[in-house]
């Protein structure tokens, strides 16, 4: 195999997630919602997007802590 294809290889191969992105998919995992609106929840903005308390309940059941905590008025 030449260089030139070994770099071809290696190109193609999956990038690793940053942690951000991976806290960003498994939130989105476990809320059944997409990605794109877990980060409209995360983006800080005029208008301040936030989950509805159902989701904002299974959230605080999955970090172990309280809707309060995690989306503070």
């Amino acid at each position: 195999m030449t260089l030139k294809e070994i770099y071809e290889k290696a190109k193609r191969q999956p990038r690793p997630d940053t942690p951000a992105n991976a806290l960003i998919k498994q939130i989105a995992e476990v809320t059944k919602k997409s990605e794109i609106t877990v980060r409209r929840w995360l983006t800080e903005g005029e208008t301040q997007c936030v989950p509805d308390n159902l989701t904002q309940e299974v959230l605080a059941r999955h970090f172990n802590t309280t809707p309060q905590e995690l989306f503070p008025n």
